[in-house]
């Protein structure tokens, strides 16, 4: 099975037929699925290649310099770098409890809200990357802007009135990640304790990714429960949009959050060998669309009826992030 790929101009170019026919489209998608990929969604693909570039210079630097902009760990937003060690994605997913030495294979670099003075983001010198802010933060605003235009979809998909969800997403609590995966061996990435990425849902609305070719993204089969297919981007500018936790909050259950890992690619898994190989680093840049920290977690009404009761808690939006984050830093 292959996921659906849709047309986003349709929405952003389109008359209220065109726009209303993508809604749809959008939202049977992501209720089939979890997940779709979409094409001409706004971000032009020079400003992806230039990510990509920026990205890699970045992971490059020296583990001091990356260092230097650690993040602090514990429950509140993450702001800067992450090695591989700082996280456990592991514990996200029911039945991992007795993987104690559980790891995950990758480093990351997260970037909030540009203005957020609460939860600030922590940067490198800007003389060992020079401008490399300026452009992590242009991405951060081209991505958030794609997110709300997405939203306003959603919305219209799903019958409710303009700004149901969009007004509580405006003060965002976004978070811009950069991922970058290591060359590994096979057999390290096969043994019981350690994965690129365990299998989780993420804790936001909706999660944009764009990633190279290597592969290893896989998604649950919501045909075939357990079991996971691969997502590849064929076109590097192909952005792969998921319904995250707050969205299956929001919606009382109504969309699922995608079940998604990070695996060994496709093409490395041969049948009937237990030969070693190394498989290739591996490059994602992910935008986690957040509400405003103040905002709501819990099923907004429309979703919500004596037939379908309320199935989860009246939360704000930090307190869903920091029980999330308490699991996994």
């Amino acid at each position: 099975m292959s996921p659906a790929t849709l047309d986003a101009s349709q929405f952003i170019n389109g008359c209220v037929d065109d726009r209303t026919c993508f809604a749809r489209d959008l939202i049977s998608c992501l209720d089939k699925d979890g997940f779709v990929k979409l094409r001409n969604h706004g971000i032009p693909s020079q400003d992806i290649k230039e990510m990509f570039s920026w990205h890699m210079q970045f992971f490059d630097l020296s583990t001091e310099a990356k260092m230097s902009c650690a993040h602090v760990g514990g429950p509140r937003p993450v702001r800067g770098f992450n090695s591989g060690s700082q996280q456990k994605s592991s514990k996200l997913y029911p039945g991992n409890e007795g993987l104690l030495d559980a790891k995950d294979a990758l480093e990351s670099l997260y970037i909030g809200p540009i203005h957020d003075i609460k939860y600030p983001n922590q940067w490198i010198a800007e003389e060992l990357l020079p401008t490399f802010r300026h452009h992590l933060e242009t991405y951060y605003t081209t991505f958030q802007k794609t997110a709300n235009i997405l939203l306003e979809a959603i919305e219209l998909g799903l019958d409710l009135p303009a700004g149901s969800m969009l007004s509580r997403a405006l003060s965002d609590l976004s978070e811009l990640r950069l991922n970058h995966y290591s060359s590994i061996s096979k057999h390290e990435l096969c043994n019981e304790n350690t994965r690129r990425n365990w299998p989780h849902t993420d804790f936001c609305i909706l999660s944009l990714l764009v990633q190279d070719g290597e592969g290893g993204l896989e998604f649950e089969d919501r045909r075939n429960p357990g079991t996971f297919i691969p997502v590849t981007s064929e076109d590097p500018s192909d952005l792969i949009v998921h319904v995250a936790d707050i969205l299956q909050r929001w919606t009382n259950g109504v969309l699922k959050a995608g079940l998604h890992r990070v695996s060994v690619p496709r093409q490395f898994q041969v049948d009937g060998t237990e030969a070693d190989c190394m498989i290739p680093d591996r490059y994602s840049l992910v935008f986690f669309y957040r509400p405003g920290e103040d905002k709501s977690a819990g099923p907004i009404c429309d979703f919500v009826t004596e037939e379908r009761p309320a199935c989860y808690d009246e939360i704000s939006a930090l307190e869903h992030l920091e029980r999330r984050n308490r699991l996994v830093y």
